[in-house]
């Protein structure tokens, strides 16, 4: 094999370990919120200039109760409290979990990612 055929080689070997090893190391609750929530959601408790409700606090809080936020009627009524069932279903498909709320969200992870990223989540003050 000549030198060049070689290092090309070794090079891709490398290279597929390298992928391996990146898909091998789960990616963050951190890092799934930047990628699912962030852009329409902050961490903190209170309302701001994000599209929605602020996401800190979220455990046993009642779903459609954070002051200054306008929730859907079918949210608000739910009589939710969230969990990370409630959480799960709804960070799964908000449509099927609660028909008629406002929340225009298609879930981009795996069912492994939601479960991490709802975990985290409720962990958040």
């Amino acid at each position: 094999m000549n030198q060049c055929l070689r290092h090309l080689t070794i090079s891709l070997v490398l290279s597929c370990f390298a992928n391996l090893t990146v898909q091998a190391n789960p990616l963050t609750g951190k890092q799934l919120y930047d990628i699912a929530c962030s852009a329409c959601h902050s961490l903190g408790q209170t309302p701001d200039h994000h599209i929605g409700p602020p996401l800190g606090g979220l455990l046993n809080r009642q779903a459609g109760a954070v002051e200054g936020y306008r929730y859907s009627e079918a949210l608000r009524d739910s009589g939710w409290r969230w969990s990370l069932p409630t959480l799960l279903a709804w960070l799964a498909e908000p449509d099927a979990a609660l028909p008629n709320n406002a929340m225009n969200y298609v879930n981009p992870l795996t069912a492994e990612e939601t479960q991490r990223l709802g975990e985290w989540l409720l962990r958040k003050p």
